[in-house]
């Protein structure tokens, strides 16, 4: 996809239809959701410095793991010290998401979460 932010509103609907069908809690799906979102959004502001970019979306359930990756192909600028205008992605990201992780390279950067899907007993205990 390009990395235009005109482009992020129709992915998130296409992933909100896809993670409704892995069976992740309607919590889960919402964390899955924002956790994305912002990786995305951080390719548009921060892979691609002058020129254009494109990024890959991939999402898939295996067993009881569903996973979301977010890959372009730039060079992100230094992440800002957090302030009330940005600098907090990453950090959402890994608060959102049962694991995240962050790989960058000369190719590019992967952002790849993943959420565990919760028993049904699990889910109303506590």
């Amino acid at each position: 996809m390009p990395a235009d932010p005109g482009q992020l509103g129709a992915l998130r609907e296409d992933l909100t239809a896809w993670a409704t069908r892995t069976g992740l809690p309607s919590r889960r799906v919402q964390e899955l959701l924002l956790a994305a979102y912002e990786a995305m959004a951080n390719v548009v502001v921060h892979a691609y410095r002058d020129r254009t970019g494109t990024f890959a979306l991939h999402a898939r359930c295996d067993g009881d793991t569903v996973t979301v990756t977010v890959t372009d192909h730039g060079r992100w600028r230094p992440a800002p010290r957090p302030s009330s205008l940005g600098g907090r992605g990453l950090p959402l990201i890994h608060t959102l998401a049962d694991q995240a992780a962050v790989e960058t390279s000369a190719a590019g950067t992967t952002v790849t979460m993943t959420w565990i899907r919760e028993s049904q007993g699990s889910e109303h205990a506590g």
